[in-house]
């Protein structure tokens, strides 16, 4: 009997270790998909480094700075924070996902609505995880920024504007995305890419999204020093005024093109634009034609927009 019981306590310890050894290599395997992810998300859709990079607008796009990657010190009404190892280290996993998808940060502050956590709240678990192991992998950069400034009411209200079109039912149906739908998978990365937030048209009296005109253009980009403006472009599937007219072919060549540097490495003039080509080009070509798709499903807008209004 007593070599039974001892059998068993062996075959119960063997077993132990053998499902420990394989949680730590199933952990070990895992990590490494989790930072090709994050690396594709941060760097090609979710457009991180369209805020927290230095970005060179002597080039078509305004392209991040190599280098620079994460070190944040951008004005966007707000300082734009450093989102590098050399600021996160102190941080866990959970409060920096916190701040991703709810825009409060360690603190418990609120952030402004430049940080996008309205459509980061979208983000699938597993995709907020893996922005956060790739962020971890980030070259340290000692770049300290200045604190917000919760005295700025103008941004303080870009946050209510911001909270009041979420909020609506345009994007309900994302708190559990249908990503084996090329569509709904469209509609995903439309969102987490921040489409809406540039064309999309701002009353400015009321300092808010005009509800009738998802994704029509119009919005005014005013970048430091800009001596011209320039209005976003209506991406609704308008014929005359809209992509309505594009194929699904023209439309994957537009962002493909600018996979080739030398189709933004010169001084555009007026002809530049806040729209981060050399990012979104890095998009899969699958997941380039799931925003096609999906842009075809979104109601037509009859929005002529004038790109350099006087």
């Amino acid at each position: 009997m007593r070599h039974l019981h001892l059998l068993i306590i062996l075959t119960l310890s063997l077993a132990t270790v053998l499902y420990v050894v394989a949680c730590k290599s199933a952990s070990t395997d895992a990590l490494p998909a989790k930072v090709k992810r994050g690396d594709y998300l941060v760097n090609a859709v979710a457009n991180c480094m369209h805020c927290h990079a230095d970005r060179d607008f002597t080039k078509y796009g305004g392209p991040p700075v190599p280098g620079t990657e994460g070190k944040g010190g951008q004005k966007k009404g707000v300082w734009v924070s450093n989102i590098t190892p050399a600021a996160l280290a102190s941080r866990t996993d959970e409060e920096i996902i916190r701040t991703i998808t709810t825009g409060i940060n360690h603190l418990g502050d609120t952030l402004f609505a430049t940080m996008p956590y309205m459509s980061y709240k979208y983000l699938t678990r597993y995709d907020a995880e893996s922005i956060v192991a790739y962020l971890r992998t980030l070259k340290p950069i000692n770049n300290k920024v200045p604190p917000m400034d919760l005295s700025n009411r103008p941004v303080g209200i870009l946050t209510s504007m911001y909270q009041d079109w979420y909020e609506n039912d345009v994007y309900k149906d994302l708190d559990q995305p249908l990503l084996d739908s090329v569509s709904q998978k469209g509609k995903y990365l439309v969102t987490i890419g921040g489409c809406v937030a540039c064309h999309t048209n701002i009353d400015l009296k009321l300092l808010a999204f005009k509800r009738d005109s998802l994704l029509a253009g119009g919005q005014l980009s005013n970048k430091p020093g800009q001596k011209f403006k320039v209005l976003s472009a209506n991406i609704t599937p308008d014929s005359a005024t809209g992509i309505g007219a594009w194929t699904e072919d023209i439309f994957l060549a537009k962002f493909v093109s600018y996979r080739n540097k030398e189709m933004y490495a010169h001084d555009p003039g007026k002809y530049n634009s806040e729209m981060p080509w050399s990012i979104f080009a890095n998009m899969k070509d699958e997941d380039i034609r799931s925003i096609y798709r999906y842009l075809r499903t979104v109601k037509s807008i009859r929005n002529k927009v004038t790109k350099w209004p006087e």
